[in-house]
């Protein structure tokens, strides 16, 4: 299995920024000299009717897609926005994001971050904010994907993405880059999985989604998006959403029962991750022991088309077609908490310089 680009410097090791060991090592004035840019990256999305097949096209460029399928794809979008106004909301967040990233890293390091952002599949394309970057003569920057879990199609993707965008700024430079200039040097920072703050930020949604509620009939289904079982096989994925689930239930005090199930499928289900969250819905329905479910989606760190068609639309109509209650978490995405998270790894990453 390849290996992810190299974590951000000012993080001995891994666990060093899991247990928030490096929050306390900040200089407590940093220069503007010593603050590192961030590099947010994300997937992308379309956020009017004319994006939606262009995107489709990104994400499904090389990969022999039936034209049934993206026609699907396209109707399940047009359904979307018919419920919603909007086609996505992963770009709002994702600029959410960013502006919480500066209003922290300004009352805190009393310096606002340089933040750049780029995606995968949309705009802002990730070898054009490369390239901007590049421009603006950024030589070192910390990236931190919207991916909090290992596994190919996410934290594999984005290292993979990260390195193709260097390489084809260095190759082909680009308006405005002046000839032997480099692409910047990019440190992905480590999966915060089990980082302290973003174990916080979840068990704070889910109480707020009624994780407080303690009776017996209630039930807990943290979600993530299935993946092939052979991928999953080459990747700590499942240990550590399951690791991640437990950490939250112990730090948010519910007593209610949990299950980890996955949603999202693009594949036959014998061989992809599962249980179904709809098919273990349905089982908890034939109980007769089950009136409500609360769904966490813990697997995604901002909401997306997965969160708010593939929950909100398709999993409550499931539950009021069963006859039972549903809530939802929303997804952590730009909560305070995980805003200093990731401030305090570009704090960190400085004072290494």
């Amino acid at each position: 299995m390849r290996q992810p680009l190299e974590s951000a410097a000012g993080f001995s090791t891994v666990s060093d920024f899991a247990a928030g060991r490096a929050v306390d090592n900040f200089p407590q004035k940093p220069t503007m000299e010593a603050m590192q840019p961030l590099l947010l990256v994300s997937y992308g999305a379309p956020e009017r009717q004319e994006d939606v097949v262009p995107f489709l096209n990104n994400l499904f460029a090389g990969k022999n897609v039936p034209a049934e399928r993206i026609a699907a794809a396209v109707q399940k979008y047009e359904r979307f926005a018919a419920k919603t106004g909007h086609y996505s909301p992963l770009n709002a967040e994702c600029r959410k994001l960013v502006e919480g990233i500066r209003q922290e890293s300004a009352a805190v390091c009393r310096l606002p971050a340089t933040v750049y952002w780029g995606n995968l599949f949309w705009h802002p394309l990730l070898t054009d904010t490369v390239a901007e970057m590049a421009r603006d003569g950024v030589e070192r920057a910390v990236c931190f994907a919207t991916s909090a879990f290992d596994s190919p199609s996410g934290n594999q993707r984005y290292a993979d993405a990260l390195e193709s965008a260097r390489q084809a700024v260095g190759a082909s430079g680009g308006a405005g880059i002046s000839r032997g200039v480099s692409p910047p040097l990019l440190e992905k920072l480590p999966l915060p999985f089990d980082h302290p703050l973003f174990i916080e930020a979840q068990a704070e949604r889910l109480q707020t989604a009624g994780g407080r509620r303690q009776a017996a009939a209630d039930f807990i289904l943290f979600s993530a998006h299935s993946i092939p079982l052979a991928d999953a096989a080459r990747c700590q994925y499942v240990q550590q959403l399951q690791s991640t689930c437990r950490a939250v239930i112990e730090k948010s005090g519910t007593q209610l029962p949990w299950e980890l199930v996955y949603q999202s499928r693009s594949g036959p289900a014998e061989h992809w991750l599962g249980p179904d969250i709809k098919d273990r819905i349905r089982e908890l329905a034939a109980t007769g022991q089950c009136r409500s479910v609360i769904v966490s989606p813990i697997g995604f760190f901002c909401e997306n088309m997965e969160t708010e068609y593939d929950l909100d639309i398709e999993v409550d109509e499931c539950c009021a077609e069963l006859g039972l209650s549903f809530s939802r978490c929303k997804a952590v995405g730009a909560m305070p908490g995980i805003c200093r998270l990731i401030c305090a790894a570009l704090k960190a990453g400085s004072a290494a310089q």
